[in-house]
């Protein structure tokens, strides 16, 4: 069990002095981990003796015990975090190695013959990955454009001509009003290229051309919602140099 979750469950039996204890200990668990009972009790200004009542009313033997379940508890969260950045690191190497091995031709000949290249992003981090495509590939010369939110769809339809080249980038793929706007993007014969995660969707079936990322998501240990943007900007950094290439051997 969890520290945080030992204090809540016997904070209604603690005397003031434990409060007190309470609070140093849940504010300086390393403290506790790291210091003996003598060196806490002298750190933080309370007994030897009222150190053990204090992990006794939690159910535990004495303090070394306190220390040992702060310690399991940090050793823990050290491993998640290990995990995850693990787990963050294969899936920049998958998404490079995906890139490597996946024949972009066909898209890079649609650049090639388009007269501008015209973004739509589902959402605000979508428009920073749009963006983000405009700065990058700004040396080619070309005209390139990007709206992102819901309200701006119809604005944006309007903008497109027959030999732009639009890209539509969303995460899932699912949202209502990006898969309407490919539909009839399709039907005025625009091209359309989709960016979205690796995986069959609603937008990735109606647009010509598919560019995929390796989808990464915050753990909700870090009790925010948060998708990693990495991949996107490995995607876009990646396609420009393999342009070059296109390019030279054109």
């Amino acid at each position: 069990m969890k520290i945080e979750d030992l204090l809540n469950r016997y904070y209604d039996t603690f005397s003031e002095n434990d409060k007190y204890i309470a609070g140093c200990v849940a504010k300086h668990p390393k403290d506790c981990i790291r210091l003996s009972i003598d060196e806490f009790a002298e750190t933080y200004h309370v007994s030897k003796s009222a150190l053990t009542r204090f992990a006794q009313k939690l159910k535990l033997p004495g303090y070394g015990e306190l220390r040992s379940v702060i310690r399991l508890e940090r050793m823990q969260e050290e491993g998640l975090e290990f995990s995850f950045k693990e787990e963050a690191l294969q899936n920049y190497h998958k998404m490079i190695e995906y890139i490597r091995n996946t024949d972009y031709s066909s898209f890079f000949e649609k650049i090639y013959c388009s007269g501008r290249i015209l973004i739509y992003a589902s959402g605000y981090s979508q428009a920073r990955v749009a963006k983000e495509f405009q700065r990058i590939f700004l040396p080619l010369h070309k005209k390139i454009y990007y709206m992102h939110g819901h309200d701006m769809a119809e604005a944006f339809e309007n903008l497109v001509r027959e030999e732009d080249l639009v890209i539509l980038i969303s995460l899932t793929g699912e949202a209502e009003h990006m898969v309407e706007l490919a539909k009839r993007l399709r039907l005025k014969g625009i091209k359309t290229v989709s960016v979205t995660k690796m995986q069959m969707n609603p937008l990735s079936s109606v647009c010509g051309e598919n560019l995929y990322i390796q989808a990464l998501s915050l753990p909700e240990r870090y009790g925010i919602s948060y998708e990693i943007t990495t991949p996107y900007f490995l995607l876009i950094e990646l396609l420009f140099i393999r342009y070059q290439q296109f390019l030279k051997d054109e």
